[in-house]
């Protein structure tokens, strides 16, 4: 683990990495964060200030991080905005002067030089001379030492205090080698780190307690989760491929969620701010997903080189497709629960932007239009959801528009429509004349009864009747289906697809001839079932984490989150 964590520390190539990582570690040691590393603010040369036992000499300390990106060069150490010796100056000169609560006055100060790379050769001797400078015990601030906290030291001090036998037994750490080993494959799902998720969250004895113990330990397990997050995130983007990532960072979010559910401990704070902190490290992989993905989305087929072949192209499109959906609604869902101004506004704008990203990519990628998998539902309604919250409804709208009506005439042509198994090889025996009829590929639909809602909810009461009589006439056998959860969905929704596990199923979806008709029967069901009362994520205001699991693991997505959307 020595090399995976050097290796991992050596690729942070920001200093607010740095900054994410010294705060659990710190906590992890016994020592108590003053405040969390701040942008922006005057911080007086310390991004860190703690206060706590020096594992060195058992003394309590006010410790001083001053943290750097990279290496420490001979050009670093005067020069620059990473530039060291005027923060260290600034600490002496100004932080221990003003900033210094007068409770820690008393206590030695101990000024640590943090980064993830290592003080070079070449400037070594400044540094050694600094510190013999300014060490010892001064008449006004007390007792000042120095300490270099680098790759090699940062890596020894999270094995020691981060990497314990009882949260990361040498089972899971071997899950974790695993899962760096195959981050170049996409064949499969990234399984090994499944299992560590596993590992650390439920098969770890954690307690539930609320003492100030028991948080400590929970807090323990969740930064060595997201620590193992971010160690695969760096060795995908090395190997140029974040899908592996992605699922690791989505899989995470749910199980995390999850332990919290089953232990009740939505109302624990610390716990709650490890889960946002992993929450927003998956959104740090989806936002690195996305913005490689971006400059495909504005030329024409610029997903068809993602594909091996025709057939592949429309699956690539539609996985894009959830993906970049997932994102936008992230972004709604935190300007939904955030009060700060600018950080609102900062999500809106992130929202519009990805909602532009996906009109672009449906604009150019024509498979788009022509589902190929009757579950792609999921993914189109994702992307709807985001293209509506945006504001981008004409989009939505000519999207679901063209959508009905290439549905409408593949199954009638035979070819290309979305076959209810969701098998690729029933999709592959459809593409060269060798499948079964298409009555029996296509026994049931719910994408059709889902963009018959969508039809209400953009009020396209002008374009529904032609829609409503060409689905009566052409899927006259076919049961058109719609799912709902049921109390018991919550207890299967973060780890499988809940689908399966429960619920129910409403069928058939009638389709009235009315458009006003088809809006009052959307709105009784809507009032009549009532789903979003007993699931946790929504009533704890993290809807998304609901859409995530209809991705991840293609759970139906519930309609409630389309039916809201319907006025009266």
């Amino acid at each position: 683990m020595k090399l995976v964590i050097r290796e991992y520390l050596s690729m942070l190539k920001e200093s607010k990495e740095i900054d994410a990582l010294l705060p659990d570690l710190l906590l992890s040691m016994g020592i108590d964060l003053l405040s969390r590393p701040g942008i922006g603010s005057r911080q007086f040369g310390v991004d860190i200030p703690a206060v706590g036992i020096d594992p060195k000499d058992n003394k309590q300390k006010l410790f001083l991080l001053t943290v750097k990106e990279g290496d420490i060069t001979r050009s670093s150490w005067d020069a620059g905005k990473n530039a060291v010796r005027p923060s260290l100056n600034e600490i002496l000169d100004s932080y221990l002067r003003n900033r210094v609560r007068p409770e820690h006055e008393a206590l030695p100060k101990k000024i640590i030089l943090a980064t993830g790379g290592e003080l070079k050769q070449d400037v070594e001797p400044d540094w050694v001379n600094y510190v013999h400078r300014n060490t010892g015990l001064d008449p006004k601030y007390g007792e000042i030492e120095f300490d270099f906290w680098g790759g090699d030291q940062l890596t020894l001090l999270i094995e020691q205090y981060l990497i314990d036998e009882y949260l990361f037994p040498e089972s899971v750490q071997k899950h974790l080698r695993k899962t760096i080993a195959l981050v170049d494959q996409n064949e499969d799902e990234p399984r090994y780190f499944y299992q560590l998720i596993e590992g650390i969250l439920f098969q770890g004895n954690l307690p539930k307690e609320k003492n100030k113990s028991a948080e400590r330990k929970r807090q323990k397990a969740l930064c060595l989760l997201d620590l193992s997050l971010n160690i695969v995130f760096y060795w995908c983007q090395e190997a140029d491929n974040l899908k592996p990532a992605l699922l690791c960072a989505e899989r995470a979010v749910l199980r995390n969620w999850d332990w919290m559910r089953q232990n009740e401990l939505f109302d624990c704070k610390v716990t709650n701010e490890k889960f946002t902190q992993l929450f927003f490290t998956y959104l740090k992989v989806t936002g690195a997903y996305a913005n490689k993905l971006q400059p495909h989305c504005i030329v024409r087929d610029g997903l068809f080189g993602y594909g091996a072949d025709e057939l592949e192209y429309p699956l690539r499109t539609f996985e894009v497709i959830g993906i970049i959906g997932v994102m936008g609604m992230v972004f709604w869902n935190l300007y939904a629960i955030t009060r700060d101004e600018q950080l609102c506004k900062r999500y809106e704008e992130q929202m519009q932007a990805v909602a532009q990203m996906l009109a672009a990519l449906i604009e150019n990628n024509p498979p788009a239009f022509a589902p190929r998998y009757d579950g792609h539902v999921i993914d189109i309604a994702l992307g709807l959801f985001t293209l509506i919250a945006a504001g981008y409804t004409n989009q939505a709208a000519r999207w679901v528009k063209e959508l009905s009506h290439h549905i409408i005439f593949a199954y009638q042509i035979g070819k290309c429509f979305p076959i209810a198994s969701d098998n690729y090889n029933d999709l592959v025996a459809l593409e060269v004349g060798l499948a079964p009829p298409k009555e029996k590929l296509m026994e049931l639909s719910t994408l059709l009864p889902m963009l018959a809602g969508l039809y209400a909810v953009l009020n396209l009461a002008d374009d529904y009747k032609a829609f409503q009589e060409a689905v009566t006439r052409t899927f006259n056998k076919i049961s058109l289906q719609l799912w709902f959860p049921d109390d018991d969905t919550d207890n299967h929704l973060y780890s499988t697809n809940a689908g399966y596990a429960g619920g129910f199923t409403l069928h058939p979806f009638r389709l009235p001839e009315n458009f006003d008709d088809l809006k009052t029967y959307i709105i009784r069901l809507r009032e009549k079932y009532k789903d979003f009362n007993n699931i946790s994520c929504v009533t704890c205001g993290w809807f998304v984490i609901g859409l995530i699991a209809s991705r991840h693991l293609r759970t139906p997505i519930i309609p409630a989150y389309w039916l809201n959307y319907l006025r009266e």
